[in-house]
């Protein structure tokens, strides 16, 4: 594939991937329903554990550059049969969040241009397949237009909601605000971190275009984890800020539509069309970053024949146009299956308890695969085993935590989902080496 990015570009990306404004539209609300007035502190929490998976990240690409990224990092750590369980790992998750990223942009898209179909699942699932078929003709064209788009996208968001938490900051506080809430128990705040994994998720999207950067080696990662920092940071002075001027009641009763609530809470009118224009633009970038990820790491795959050897292809643009049209006509498929549920949010409910999960698990998986690999370099004891095994074991009680506290469909999902990747791993790990030997 060609090399078309630079460090900035990256930085971008992984800020685009992340979505602020999609964010705290669709995960926002939840974290506050279950954090309360320490949701501020669940995601420095959630963050505090995603820097030092970056942090991995960083050193696992210096290692070893791929496409494949986390799953080639597994593959190589712990051999083909784990990289193939990885790859379902992955494969699941990111399904999951190009579903849960068009949900939500089918409602906020229908709230502007046809409020009396906002809630109804059928126009919903329709509108939400017409935002997957635009990011992926769009990602067809080439990745150099895809990121340009993502850019301007990711600033012009960062600027709407400066402004709105300035707004926000200076406003009357709400009588009972969220911010001045009791603090909830333990197992709650844990609950609010995994649900931040969601709203923290995408920055490594990065690590999948090494074989794009320009210097494939560093941009990737120091991009990822400048991308994480840097909407973290935005993220968490807007949750400060937002907390002020909503309620607990407020937000639970807005869990898809926090962003639209805050709106309303600080002036209404222009202020709710503003925010409503900048989660659809959110919804946008983040979209097109996480079919970004999904494709270049399908072609990984196909080029380890863990998938068909077709999706290992490139076309005379030297893109995997393949993977792209075919994960695309997925994700409509998956969209349009969403009208099945009884209602949008139940939908989205749905989707985003399986995207946290499987995202966690992929990340835990990331940062042990670096643990192994560097077990024996002292040049590497910090950020190559101490701060990945920190990790690890971080994401693994809040993972057992977060399931533990689910309901009973909910759990049943997790583990038909979970076991069905275990059957896939041991057909496609069948006669295959690693990538490298350690």
């Amino acid at each position: 594939m060609r090399r078309v990015l630079g460090f900035g570009d990256l930085l971008l990306i992984a800020a685009a991937a992340i979505g602020p404004a999609f964010s705290l539209a669709t995960t926002l609300g939840p974290m506050v329903a279950a954090g309360g007035s320490a949701t501020p502190l669940a995601l420095v929490l959630v963050t505090a554990v995603m820097v030092c998976v970056a942090i991995a990240y960083r050193r696992l690409g210096a290692r070893y550059p791929n496409a494949g990224s986390a799953y080639t990092w597994v593959r190589i750590a712990f051999g083909p049969r784990a990289g193939a369980y990885a790859a379902w790992v992955l494969i699941v998750a990111n399904l999951f969040a190009i579903i849960a990223t068009a949900v939500p942009a089918g409602t906020y898209t229908l709230s502007l241009v046809a409020p009396s179909l906002a809630g109804a699942p059928r126009a919903d699932a329709l509108v939400g397949a017409l935002w997957v078929l635009g990011a992926g003709v769009l990602l067809f064209r080439g990745l150099r237009p895809t990121s340009r788009l993502a850019n301007v996208l990711a600033i012009a968001e960062f600027v709407v909601l400066a402004i709105a938490a300035a707004f926000a900051a200076v406003h009357v506080p709400a009588v009972h605000s969220a911010a001045a809430a009791p603090p909830p128990a333990a197992g709650a705040l844990i609950g609010a971190v995994a649900i931040g994994i969601w709203m923290i998720d995408g920055w490594e999207v990065s690590a999948s275009t090494a074989e794009e950067a320009r210097a494939g080696n560093t941009a990737p990662g120091a991009g990822g984890l400048a991308g994480l920092l840097l909407t973290a940071a935005v993220l968490w002075l807007c949750m400060a800020a937002f907390l002020r001027v909503g309620t607990l009641d407020g937000f639970a009763a807005h869990e898809g539509d926090a962003m639209a609530y805050v709106g309303d809470a600080i002036g209404g009118g222009g202020w709710r069309i503003a925010i409503t224009a900048t989660v659809l633009v959110s919804l946008a970038a983040s979209l097109q970053t996480t079919l970004i990820y999904l494709t270049r790491s399908f072609f990984a795959m196909g080029r380890d024949g863990v998938l068909p050897e077709r999706f290992g292809t490139l076309d005379r643009r030297d893109q995997p146009a393949f993977a792209v049209a075919l994960l695309t006509a997925i994700g409509i498929a998956g969209m349009l299956a969403s009208a099945l549920f009884p209602s949008v949010r139940a939908a989205f409910d749905f989707i985003l308890s399986g995207t946290t999960f499987f995202l966690g698990v992929l990340f835990l998986l990331s940062a042990a695969a670096a643990v192994r690999i560097f077990v024996r370099e002292r040049t590497a004891w910090l950020d190559g085993v101490v701060l990945p095994a920190l990790a690890t074991l971080a994401l693994l009680g809040v993972l057992a935590v977060s399931v533990a506290l689910a309901d009973r469909p909910t759990q049943l999902f997790l583990l038909v989902a979970a076991l069905a990747g275990v059957p896939f791993a041991w057909w496609r790990g069948i006669g295959r080496s690693p990538v490298a030997q350690l």
